[in-house]
């Protein structure tokens, strides 16, 4: 009976070990399991996530375009001004140095008659005329 006893013991023991390890394994299972599920959980939101930052992303770049486009039309507007501008004063430049001619032709002629002569021999507008006209009776 000794065996027997002795072998029921050991047998005993190994159950009990063996409930024991079981108990732990489902406690790491269980542990596991809600791990697998919290990173589930994390790995969807962080799909959304990712979809959001897609969808602003797009948003940024129509925007971008939509900024280069304006400012490239702005530019277009700026350059054909400045080309404008260009030539109003190169006009003025030389409305400047035909004023200035007109002014040493009538220090050197004294009589209206003869400025009036060197007027019409210019090729001046009839508002340019009548401007000099006026600058000379002002005189």
């Amino acid at each position: 009976m000794s065996v027997i006893l002795i072998l029921d013991i050991v047998l005993i023991t190994l159950l009990v070990v063996a409930i024991i390890y079981a108990v732990i394994l489902d406690n790491h299972l269980s542990a596991t399991k809600e791990n697998h599920r919290m990173l589930s959980h994390l790995i969807e939101q962080f799909y959304q996530v990712s979809q959001r930052m897609q969808e602003e992303l797009t948003t940024v770049q129509q925007s971008e375009n939509e900024m280069r486009q304006n400012l490239m039309t702005q530019i277009d507007k700026a350059s054909l001004l400045k080309d404008e501008l260009t030539n109003l004063l190169n006009q003025i430049e030389q409305k400047t140095h035909t004023v200035e001619n007109l002014k040493l032709r009538r220090s050197l002629v004294s009589h209206e008659s003869d400025l009036s002569q060197n007027l019409n021999e210019m090729d001046l507008s009839d508002s340019e005329k009548e401007l000099l006209t006026a600058l000379n009776e002002l005189k």
